[in-house]
């Protein structure tokens, strides 16, 4: 998991797939800087505002910096990964759009996963 930082950024995405296939709720959204997980967010449309769900991304912290080692930086854009629950696999994502992190802004968009 993550350690919550005071700078994040929000990355909507309205649709994630695995091979044309929508996530079910047993499944997980995770985001990266490099191979550190910065956030993620359990698949649950139902519970997400009109079905559009975010992942969080948590940046370096300096008034924390131990717990926030490795995480984004102004700049930085992370990667996202999607665990499925059901097959034990994880893929990495390739969204539609890159944005670069940006502490305190909403971003978005729409990835597509393919097989690590």
């Amino acid at each position: 998991m993550f350690n919550q930082s005071q700078l994040q950024a929000f990355y909507f995405f309205e649709s994630v797939t695995i091979n044309g296939d929508s996530l079910v709720s047993d499944d997980w959204v995770g985001a990266f800087n490099g191979e550190v997980c910065v956030g993620a967010r359990k698949w649950d449309t139902s519970v997400c505002g009109e079905g559009i769900c975010d992942v969080p991304a948590m940046g370096y912290d300096s008034w924390n910096s131990e717990e926030t080692a490795g995480y984004c930086m102004d700049g930085d854009i992370p990667t996202f990964k999607i665990y499925d629950a059901s097959e034990d696999i994880y893929y990495d994502a390739i969204p539609n759009e890159n944005f670069a992190f940006e502490p305190y802004v909403v971003l978005a968009a729409c990835p597509v996963a393919e097989p690590v």
